[in-house]
């Protein structure tokens, strides 16, 4: 467990142990220079948008695409929750035939079972 010491609030936030933000940073800081690449192309060369061919992709095609996407990543994610719920139920009834054998164990073994069935036992 990872202990926060409280001394001052912005840095328990931004502390990189323990954190998403270095993670995070890999996927917002290449598209924010996309973004920010987008947006100086366009005061720089005003034709750009045009000339590139970003203009051409209706809005069903990008409605299309983020939605293929979305589902992707969202069967993925179920595929996954699935399968972990398959392994915990699993190991759930493994675990359940390990306590029953060892109560059985300890019933046998008992010393009123002893008594009654000593060839059994012994």
């Amino acid at each position: 467990m990872i202990e926060y010491s409280e001394d001052w609030l912005i840095t328990t936030l931004f502390r990189l142990q323990g954190s998403v933000a270095p993670r995070a940073c890999y996927f917002a800081i290449p598209t924010g220079l996309v973004a920010l690449f987008l947006a100086y192309s366009d005061r720089l060369i005003p034709d750009f948008r045009e000339k590139s061919g970003i203009l051409e992709a209706q809005q069903s095609q990008l409605w299309q695409a983020a939605t293929g996407v979305l589902f992707s990543l969202l069967i993925f994610r179920i595929n996954r929750a699935m399968a972990r719920f398959w392994e915990g139920t699993g190991l759930l009834h493994q675990m359940r035939g390990e306590w029953f054998d060892s109560v059985s164990c300890c019933v046998t073994f008992t010393r009123a079972g002893i008594k009654d069935r000593e060839k059994d036992t012994m």
